[in-house]
């Protein structure tokens, strides 16, 4: 086998063992596991497009500093641009917080998305 064909074949098993390896899913992302997001379009006092909803706590602990990511698309099916948002309070133990913000341009569909957060204190808001 020359080089050329042995690097080659050494590539071919990288991306196929890669490949696998990334197929390998193990359900819903942490932050799913964690968070259930609900929304609805609305608007704000100005008029403004918003989405509100709420972020409902599934563990035995408390998190804050959660930061909340909202996709959207249009009527069209055209994405929207991202927006992210801090959820300004703290949600205990199988509890939900409420959160309102407004987003760039009204859509058709949205997807609501936490990006980051901070568990802290013992177990059931404690």
């Amino acid at each position: 086998m020359t080089i050329r064909g042995l690097a080659l074949a050494m590539m071919l098993t990288t991306l196929a063992t890669t490949g696998t390896a990334l197929a390998q899913g193990f359900g819903a992302s942490p932050s799913d596991r964690v968070f259930q997001v609900t929304w609805n379009a609305a608007t704000t006092k100005r008029g403004q497009p918003a989405v509100e909803g709420y972020v409902a706590n599934q563990t035995g602990y408390s998190y804050r500093f959660i930061v909340l990511a909202v996709d959207g698309t249009d009527a069209a099916g055209q994405p929207l641009p991202t927006t992210t948002f801090y959820i300004n309070g703290e949600v205990a133990a199988g509890d939900r917080l409420y959160f309102k913000n407004a987003v760039p341009q009204a859509g058709a569909n949205y997807r609501g998305t936490v990006r980051s957060y901070e568990r802290f204190g013992g177990g059931a808001g404690m």
